[in-house]
């Protein structure tokens, strides 16, 4: 594998009751890069990020993450890659902070809590919640503190399965500028999924658009480039 590419898959499928949810899906995902999958409901988005954390395992093919070959280096792999589902599910009793600091003692991590407000401003996550039990939270509280949680520790390449869910137009804002902040300043690489074309190009630099299990549109975004044009005539089969 090249060694500009932290993440690759390789005519990965994923078959259930005979029925295709992934067909030969292949890409790579580039150091330092925003890569975006995007995809209507049903598309098998979570299936492909379910895959890659290694709840899912594929009915064929493989994928990389640095050197990694997976499914066998899974276990190795996680010391590079992270991230979260959009139904991540935390502990109701508990704080936001200690269910982080309880899932970051996981990867034999203990983040101070200087360190988890910070992150928690930047995603517009005020510090006094971080003291309130998570079954107090509303919904875009809850994927708030879903993506903080991924952050410990901050893996080379972060993979959010649609960060936007839930949030209302400034909590989205506050999503993308955390985005572009963490990928220029601290050269993270992100793998972003969402059904959203708008939102998707105001932080990804490439986009592959998953249909019915198939890799239908790969390339970089550009001023001539209008993905929701591009998104629709695919979506409509036009």
């Amino acid at each position: 594998m090249e060694d500009d590419i932290i993440l690759q898959l390789k005519n990965v499928e994923k078959k259930a009751r005979k029925r295709a949810i992934l067909e030969e899906v292949s890409f790579e995902v580039r150091k330092g890069e925003i890569f975006g999958l995007l995809g209507g409901n049903g598309a098998g988005k979570s299936t492909l990020i379910r895959i890659l954390f290694g709840l899912v395992s594929p009915s064929a093919g493989c994928f990389y993450v640095g050197n990694y070959r997976c499914p066998p280096c899974l276990p190795e792999s996680k010391a590079l890659i992270g991230g979260c589902l959009d139904n991540t599910s935390f502990y109701g009793n508990l704080t936001g902070i200690e269910n982080i600091t309880l899932f970051a003692s996981l990867s034999s991590y203990y983040p101070r809590v200087k360190e988890i407000e910070f992150f928690a401003s930047l995603l517009g996550l005020e510090s006094s919640l971080l003291y309130k039990k998570v079954s107090t939270y509303s919904q875009g509280e809850r994927k708030k503190i879903s993506l903080l949680h991924s952050l410990f520790p901050l893996p080379r390449i972060l993979v959010w399965d649609e960060p936007w869910a839930g949030l209302d137009p400034q909590g989205a804002k506050k999503i993308q500028e955390f985005i572009l902040t963490l990928n220029t300043e601290e050269g993270v690489t992100f793998f972003l999924s969402s059904p959203l074309p708008q939102e998707m190009e105001k932080v990804a630099q490439r986009i592959a658009i998953l249909h019915r299990g198939k890799i239908k549109w790969n390339d970089y975004l550009t001023p001539q480039v209008s993905l929701e044009e591009i998104y629709w005539e695919i979506i409509e089969g036009k």
